[in-house]
């Protein structure tokens, strides 16, 4: 496998193990002790989601292209 599709692949892992912890635990446990991080954490939700559909858009460009070995 290219390092590019490899990194690509290795980053949306990353970013999905990310959202799953954030969804999980650590937004409920923010809440939970009521503390301002809440907000924060939701931010961060949100804007992992939108690293992973980017993510996602990549790699499925290169499959289509048949560059994705």
């Amino acid at each position: 496998m290219k390092n590019i599709n490899y990194d690509l692949l290795k980053l949306l892992h990353s970013k999905l193990d990310t959202v799953w912890r954030l969804e999980k635990f650590y937004v409920r446990d923010a809440d939970d002790a009521k503390c301002h991080s809440k907000g924060a954490l939701e931010q961060i939700l949100k804007e992992e989601k939108e690293h992973i559909a980017m993510l996602r858009q990549e790699i499925k460009g290169r499959i289509d292209a048949g560059i994705f070995d």
